[in-house]
């Protein structure tokens, strides 16, 4: 039987190894890609996810000396890549023109929101909030594609389901089915990137040949 350590350290490696999957998948059409922003904004998401589940595994496996610096990302990526990966599918599925200093808005905005609502005390909420908003934008663009993709949209809505199901593990106490809640919510994450991925994927394969 693993203990607790090891396990959460498992898991952060299994969300980090699905996280750079998506880094490489997305990485492949970004040369492709009419437009380049936006798939540049799903990388940073995927990235800030990839490294800071690396460094809780670096923390949980091996040294604690790797503590804050993942607890620092790790609020870094809870604030941007969520409304990151958000704003990407929305350019690339409602065919949203959005410039270089709109992209750079965003991150201040989203950067700037955190540190006020910290700020007065709402930290949680703010992230809470942001992640709803993010996932019902997803849920949004997967079944209103412009280009009707169907693979895109079934990949797309299981990523947000698991996602959802990942956000209210959260909010459990305790084990949930006999698995610590932290590594179901990582779990879950991680099959969210496998198929948000896949989706953005098979998305910009599509919009590279119209």
């Amino acid at each position: 039987m693993f203990n607790t350590w090891t396990s959460l350290a498992l898991s952060d490696a299994i969300l980090a190894f699905s996280s750079f999957f998506g880094v490489f998948l997305l990485s492949q059409c970004y040369r492709l890609a009419h437009d380049k922003l936006p798939v540049a904004g799903a990388l940073i998401a995927f990235v800030l996810v990839a490294v800071s589940s690396s460094l809780g595994t670096l923390s949980y496996g091996f040294s604690q000396i790797w503590q804050q610096p993942y607890i620092m990302l790790m609020t870094a990526t809870k604030t941007l890549a969520p409304p990151m990966l958000a704003a990407a599918l929305a350019t690339l599925c409602w065919n949203l023109e959005w410039s270089k200093p709109t992209w750079w808005r965003i991150l201040i905005g989203l950067m700037v929101g955190f540190e006020l609502s910290r700020y007065t005390g709402y930290g949680e909420t703010y992230l809470y909030t942001t992640s709803a908003i993010s996932l019902a934008v997803m849920f949004a663009a997967a079944i209103t594609v412009s280009s009707r993709e169907r693979t895109f949209t079934v990949f797309m809505v299981t990523a947000v389901v698991a996602y959802s199901l990942a956000a209210l593990v959260i909010g459990t106490e305790g084990q949930l089915a006999g698995y610590l809640r932290l590594d179901l919510y990582r779990y879950l994450l991680a099959l969210g990137n496998l198929f948000a991925a896949s989706g953005i994927f098979v998305l910009l394969k599509r919009l590279s040949r119209e």
